[in-house]
């Protein structure tokens, strides 16, 4: 599986929505009932149609692009990626494969998304060696990464609130 492939498949890794004509604007309602303007959504969204998502690209005055131009309707079912922040994207892209399976691996046994990253300081923007720090919230529990990394060497280290730990190291031979 390569790694969009992984994170499209993550546990929250939409925002699912639907979409209303309000005053002559195209509006997107999530699922929190939040209100956003269309034109604030990424261009890339998928529409729920004949029972499954089909990727498109949003146009002007509420039409998709799929395989060909779609006018947006009433009650349209839209999901998109949900984005990153920046630091963290750098890092996970930083990451070398096996070190980011691992680490997704890692995340998922205990329940936890790359989507539920709520902070990330990615060390590894300054230096081939050092610690990144990762916050992660579920909604149930929350979790600390560190990512130590010294070369091909990589190291994780889970901390949930309860204390319970976890720890994998990740050496390359490259």
């Amino acid at each position: 599986m390569d790694r969009l492939t992984t994170l499209r498949a993550q546990k929250r890794a939409y925002i699912y929505g639907v979409v209303e004509q309000v005053n002559g604007e195209w509006i997107f309602f999530d699922e929190d009932d939040d209100a956003h303007e269309l034109t604030s959504l990424p261009e890339e969204v998928e529409l729920f149609r004949f029972g499954q998502w089909i990727k498109g690209w949003l146009g002007e005055h509420g039409d998709i692009y799929i395989s060909e131009r779609y006018a947006l309707k009433n009650g349209d079912r839209l999901r998109y990626m949900k984005p990153l922040s920046h630091a963290y994207e750098q890092w996970l892209a930083q990451l070398p494969d096996h070190a980011f399976f691992h680490f997704i691996h890692l995340i998922n046994e205990w329940h936890f998304s790359v989507y539920d990253c709520l902070y990330c300081y990615n060390y590894m923007l300054f230096s081939e060696s050092g610690v990144n720090f990762l916050m992660f919230d579920n909604s149930l529990d929350m979790c600390n990464v560190q990512h130590y990394f010294d070369g091909n060497e990589h190291r994780f280290e889970l901390t949930l609130q309860t204390g319970k730990k976890k720890m994998i190291g990740v050496q390359l031979d490259h």
